[in-house]
């Protein structure tokens, strides 16, 4: 079951401190690291993200999640597409408030070994524990997903690489 992990600001600079942190965190060896910010509609800027930020309604709150497959049932082979885990997690959020949510997150695969997001969601209320709910659901039920595809995948390719060696063919 993937986890999700969160707290939360209604301060626009504490938010904005917070994807510094999703952008810069330092590697596993301590160096300084540069990971691509996105949302929905794909890569963005930092100094978007601070715009999106300053004009949030003044009520808003900024959570900070963390989105993270379990790394032995769900993301073993290392290979789930993270950000559409992300995207089908903030999804969920925004069925329940029936509108668009901003948002924007960072993958964090360098400084340990379980793979994981960190994402800043801009809401206008504060979470429940159904929404949570909710959050690890559809993480969880996406990131099944996507193993069951990578699997069939994979063992497809090996039935149809097994034949060839069995006829003689090489490649």
């Amino acid at each position: 079951m993937a986890i999700v992990k969160a707290n939360y600001t209604q301060k626009g600079r504490t938010a904005k401190a917070s994807v510094r942190y999703i952008e810069n965190r330092p590697g596993k060896d301590g160096a300084r690291v540069v990971r691509t910010l996105f949302n929905a509609d794909g890569k963005v800027g930092r100094a978007d993200v601070y715009t999106m930020i300053d004009q949030a309604d003044k009520n808003s709150y900024f959570f900070r999640l963390v989105i993270s497959p379990d790394p032995k049932r769900e993301d073993s082979d290392k290979n789930l597409s993270l950000r559409e885990i992300t995207e089908r997690t903030i999804q969920s959020l925004e069925d329940r408030f029936q509108k668009p949510l901003q948002w924007v997150a960072a993958v964090h695969a360098d400084h340990t070994d379980t793979r994981h997001i960190h994402a800043i969601a801009i809401v206008p209320e504060r979470l429940n524990v159904q929404d949570f709910q909710r959050m690890r659901s559809a993480a969880t039920e996406e990131a099944l997903e996507q193993r069951r595809h990578l699997d069939l995948s994979r063992e497809a390719r090996e039935r149809s690489q097994e034949q060839s060696e069995g006829l003689g063919l090489s490649w």
